[in-house]
């Protein structure tokens, strides 16, 4: 997995009232700046890409907003990918989309429970549908 960790460094979530009975929830998963970065491991440091994020949670009507911003630490499989990316983000700010797909499931699965926690908490609804049992009539 290219993705070596993650740090959130702000969570904002804010209930701005009202009730409804259907709630649209929007995910709004965005990379704020591409850089180069390293780790220190215990073989020796390890250059790679920081990226910083933002993960907005948006509600129809507007009961409820979220906001979490990190940066993640992505480590390409080709280690001679890591000035093209750079190279590419300079230039268009945008960055290669199977990255940009594992950037956001990584950061998906890691805050997901935590707001799944903070939306009980709060008596939001759940940003993801829960599961349900159903039983069907023979």
């Amino acid at each position: 997995m290219p993705v070596l960790g993650i740090n959130i460094t702000k969570v904002e979530m804010e209930k701005q009232g009202g009730i409804a009975s259907k709630v649209e929830i929007n995910l709004s998963p965005k990379i704020e700046e591409v850089r180069l970065g390293e780790i220190k491991t215990p073989s020796g440091k390890v250059n790679g890409i920081e990226v910083l994020f933002t993960y907005q949670i948006g509600y129809r009507p507007d009961i409820a907003r979220a906001l979490i911003s990190g940066m993640v630490f992505y480590l390409p499989p080709q280690k001679e990918k890591i000035d093209e990316i750079l190279d590419n983000w300079e230039r268009d700010k945008k960055v290669p989309p199977e990255m940009f797909a594992e950037i956001v499931n990584f950061i998906t699965n890691e805050v997901t429970p935590m707001i799944m926690l903070i939306s009980k908490e709060m008596r939001i609804p759940y940003p993801i549908p829960v599961p349900r049992v159903s039983i069907k009539q023979p």
